[in-house]
This record gives structure tokens, sequence and C-alpha cells, in this order.
């Protein structure tokens, strides 16, 4: 953990509590689902205290138990939906000015803290050490909360206004996000299918396809996305070989879709029937495998800042690599082409009040 001092944290030792419980609850359905074929049973993870707490009885017993490696792309939106729900709860209720020791106000130059009371705050970007002066590219400061490897992550995006992360996704992950401060127009694109192109063919995967084969097997929901996930896994490894610069033969692409109706966002449409997707402090918005899986964020012109939760992180050895796109409308939706990380875009981990620096960081 990379947080100096837990008092009057604003709720924050809360989410660490929940992340534990909930990712408990997620390999509980992992190792569910994988008994299933495998035939043993077995518990779910615990959390560190509990191991710690019981390590004696832990080395005593004789038959080892094996690892499920976390799968969240074999459960629909719907039963992750309702699994994180206690997580979403204890971000809602996260004290954003005490968790980053800020007074509010009514100043209605400084970024929104809670749009329905008129309270604001003063971003702190540029309070962020080692300071970054560099106005003119597009940097997004980064606080380390908290990892625990293979179970969650967790730590502070801070925009600058205007700054943005580009798009990218997460590859059988969840990710909640609650916004502490300020606001941000997002991009959310569910995949619909994924393209293949090779030298002289092309192979289009998509739902229908998926489907009319799953419909033989009695796990056919499941069957559907691990196919689906196993495919853009396999796209995001082969782009990111050799260190990017050697020439793709095969150029992956996917059909996506924007999402109807993302949690925490406010979507509405201008004269010309272009869709904007706000996301404001204090919302909490998350995204799923099969749902909202690829998105952006622009910050607005006060800046923003956003926790995050990651469940599981990051690891390019789990086949869950970040990949970057560009995306252009077509008659179906939206091409998603994977793409180099934006040469202009940069995220520097940084320290700020009780977010100190970690050694694996």
């Amino acid at each position: 953990m990379c947080v100096s001092s837990m008092d009057n944290d604003g709720g924050l030792q809360q989410v660490f509590a929940s992340a534990d419980l909930v990712y408990n609850q997620l390999m509980g359905m992992e190792a569910s689902a994988s008994s299933s074929g495998a035939g043993v049973k077995r518990k779910p993870s615990r959390s560190l205290s509990e191991a710690e707490s019981s390590s004696a009885s832990a080395s005593a017993m004789k038959t080892p138990i094996k690892s499920t490696k976390m799968n969240l792309s074999q459960h629909s939106a719907a039963v992750l939906r309702r699994t994180i729900a206690p997580l979403i709860h204890s971000m809602q209720q996260i004290d954003a000015a005490a968790l980053l020791s800020l007074n509010p106000n009514h100043d209605s130059n400084g970024a929104t803290l809670d749009q329905n009371k008129g309270l604001s705050v003063p971003p702190i970007h540029d309070r962020i050490t080692p300071y970054h002066r560099n106005s003119h590219d597009n940097t997004v400061r980064y606080l380390h909360c908290k990892e625990i490897h293979d179970h969650f992550s967790m730590g502070i995006f801070v925009f600058p206004p205007g700054a943005s992360i580009p798009l990218h996704d997460h590859p059988s992950m969840v990710v909640i996000s609650r916004v502490l401060y300020g606001e941000l127009h997002v991009k959310s694109y569910s995949v619909v299918s994924t393209i293949i192109e090779e030298e002289d063919h092309i192979m289009d995967i998509d739902d229908d396809v998926l489907h009319n084969e799953a419909q033989h097997s009695e796990t056919s929901p499941s069957r559907l996305r691990t196919s689906i996930n196993r495919i853009k896994d396999f796209v995001s490894r082969a782009v990111y070989s050799s260190h990017h610069d050697d020439k793709i033969a095969t150029q992956p692409k996917l059909q996506v879709e924007e999402n109807p109706s993302i949690l925490g966002v406010q979507i509405s449409k201008d004269k010309d029937g272009e869709r904007s997707a706000i996301l404001s402090a204090p919302n909490v918005t998350a995204l799923y495998p099969d749902e909202g899986n690829c998105h952006s964020f622009v910050a607005g012109p006060n800046g923003a800042a956003v926790l995050d939760v990651l469940l599981p992180p990051y690891a390019e050895d789990e086949d869950r690599d970040c990949t970057f796109y560009e995306a252009v409308k077509n008659e179906n939706g939206y091409c998603l082409t994977p793409i180099d990380q934006p040469s202009d875009f940069n995220c520097l981990s940084g320290e700020y009040g009780r977010f100190t620096s970690c050694e694996q960081y």
C-alpha cells in the first residue's frame, strides 16, 4: 500500500475492504465454475488478514489447492454488476475533499465536487510532485493507492484541464471509476465482433456466428463470451509483440457499438445529432468484459480526478495487456483498429499528500 496515513481518509479504507470482499466473491464464482468441470471444489480466496491469521492451519493441510485463474469474461455483465454492488456503494460514499485534503467551496471557477450541492474544489494537478512543467503535451498523473497481485489495483488518475486518456481496453476485467472532482467526456464501446484481416482473406467472427455454434452447448452464454474474449486477447498480443516496431502482417480490428446507457453518465445529443456523454463528480461508473470494455476520457476545463479500481489488474503474462485503439465510424457502428500508444500521451506517477511513492512504481 502506498498511502502514508489513513487518518480522515474519506472512506478509502472502506473501499479497500469492499474491494477485498468483492474479489473473494468473484473468486468464489470462478472456483465454482472451474470445479464444475474439474470435479474438485475449492474455497474462495481469502483476504490477506484472514490468510495470516490462519497460516498455521493452512500449513497443516496435506492436499494442495490448485489456484484458479480469474476469467471474468465467462460471467455476464448483469451477474458481475450484482457482485460488485458493495464496492460501488463504498465508492459512492467517499468524501473526496477529505481524501484529497481539500476545502470545499462555492467558487464557480473551481472543479466540481458535487454538482447537486454546488460545491467545488481547487484542482491538484499542479501540486503533484515531481512537477511536470510541459503544459503542451497530454500528461495525466497517477497516485497509487494499493495493489494486491492478481487481486485488484487501486489508484487515482489526475487530469489537467483538457487532458485525456486515449481509447483503450480492459481484457477480462471489471473496472469501477469514481469521479472525485471535475468532469470527463466519455467514449464507451462494447465489442460486437472481431475481424482479423490477413493477406488474402478476412475472418469476421461475430455474435450471430458464435451464437449459432453455442446453441448446441448447455453452457452457450459462457462459451460465446469466452470465444470473443479469447480472440480479442490474441489480437492484443499480436499487435504489441516485438516491441511494437514490426509491421503487422495480420491487422486485427474490432467492430463495436456505443453503449446506449452508462452508469453515472449523462448522455445527450446536440442539434447535429452528435452524442455527448459526460461523467461528473461525484458519480461512479463501471465497465465489464462484455459491456463498455473499451473507453476513453477527456477532462473538462477544470480538470478531473478519478479513483479507479481494477479487478483484476492489468497483467501481460495473464493476457490482460492494455491495447490502444483508433475508432472510425462505419455503417454498423464503429471499427476499432489497434494502434501504438499515442506519442503525445504520458501517464506519470507522483506523490501528493497522503499518497507516497512505492518501490514497485
